[in-house]
């Protein structure tokens, strides 16, 4: 049974994800937050599998604590929940460290699709999102110039990430550190200055 908590503060996005997980067969919906403190707090006492992400709360970006959770529990999966995208934002929630990116009209395949993923250790972003995911083989024949600025280790980690392996199977794979796969990939989209397909992510 995956064991998922929602933050979120709008009361009917709660009460729709709370209907839909209770007749979902393999996942449990065991804790709710309306607030990012609020998210800290419920994290640290019930240790979900997987944390559902508004994008904001009061105005305030949950981005900003990415970090935090991915430092504090280690094991947890992140998908963000949003009604609002850009190529922009969903490349800082990535950067930022979260597994997934979710589109607030997604059907419940799409859900099950999605959390499923996650589960499995992979990278999941909406079928309606593009412009923000890459895939080597697209660089190597459209932008030659770009690549070479990439190190061995950079074409590897991207081969991995759009083989849809999060940053600690890359780490495991590579034999280094989750840090070090963490700082790679943000200098791999400063250089790259990515406008791909986001199918490599999905």
């Amino acid at each position: 049974m995956t064991r998922i908590v929602v933050a979120d503060d709008h009361p009917v996005v709660l009460g729709g994800l709370r209907m839909m997980f209770e007749n979902s067969a393999g996942y449990e919906l065991i804790g709710e937050a309306s607030s990012l403190k609020e998210t800290l707090t419920v994290c640290e006492t019930l240790r979900p599998d997987v944390l559902i992400l508004d994008l904001n709360f009061d105005g305030k970006s949950s981005l900003d604590l990415v970090p935090e959770l991915r430092s504090r529990f280690t094991a947890l999966k992140i998908l963000v929940f949003s009604a609002y995208y850009s190529t922009g934002l969903v490349k800082k929630a990535l950067e930022a460290g979260v597994q997934g990116y979710l589109l607030k009209d997604a059907s419940k395949t799409e859900w099950t699709e999605a959390l499923s993923r996650l589960v499995q250790g992979k990278t999941y972003l909406s079928k309606h999102i593009s412009g923000v995911a890459f895939k080597l083989d697209e660089f190597q024949n459209s932008d030659f110039n770009q690549l070479t600025n990439l190190s061995e280790r950079e074409k590897n980690i991207i081969q991995l990430i759009a083989n849809g392996l999060m940053e600690d199977k890359i780490a495991e794979t590579l034999f280094i550190s989750k840090h070090t796969v963490h700082t790679h990939k943000k200098n791999i989209f400063k250089k790259l200055q990515l406008h791909t397909n986001a199918r490599a992510f999905s």
